[in-house]
């Protein structure tokens, strides 16, 4: 078993990124992947996430996959990274599956596998399925799963495991 690096440590989704996302689920046949950036604050061993970008025009979209560019998402987290001092920080990824219950494909775990090859801090990962989420951490080592619990009614905190598998 591996220890995150970040101990203790919580992931705080805010209640409003939660309802804004809903938006974007693949309920209808029609419906096409979204996805974009998850943002927000690093605090010690926490994440707290407060903000998020939908797709953008320049972004790839089919039923079946969703190819995220650099155009739209990088400016939003670089004027908010700005506006807040420098503390709001890229904290990872979302996009949603035309699924039922929502999991990472092959293509997905390499891709973010890419991304946490030269990050010393962990990325939160999340994928909106039709009726059930997948929600994970991953560090230089591993991507391990999280398991929600309600912690009141203006917010899902999400617990990071002390130990992964």
């Amino acid at each position: 078993m591996a220890k995150l690096p970040i101990g203790d440590g919580h992931v705080l989704v805010e209640n409003g990124v939660v309802s804004a996302l809903e938006a974007f689920r693949q309920r209808e046949p029609s419906d096409r992947e979204a996805g974009g950036i998850l943002l927000g604050y690093r605090r010690g061993p926490h994440v707290h996430v407060t903000g998020f970008t939908p797709p953008f025009p320049a972004d790839r979209r089919t039923r079946r996959s969703f190819d995220r560019k650099v155009e739209g998402h990088a400016e939003v987290a670089h004027r908010q990274w700005r506006a807040s001092d420098e503390q709001i920080d890229y904290l990872g990824e979302w996009h949603s599956h035309p699924e039922s219950d929502a999991r990472p494909s092959s293509v997905d775990l390499r891709e973010w596998s890419k991304l946490l090859r030269d990050r010393n801090s962990p990325l939160v990962f999340l994928i909106l399925g039709s009726r059930n989420d997948w929600l994970g951490v991953g560090t230089s080592g591993s991507i391990d799963r999280l398991v929600p619990y309600a912690a009141g009614k203006e917010r899902i905190d999400l617990e990071i495991p002390n130990d992964a598998t």
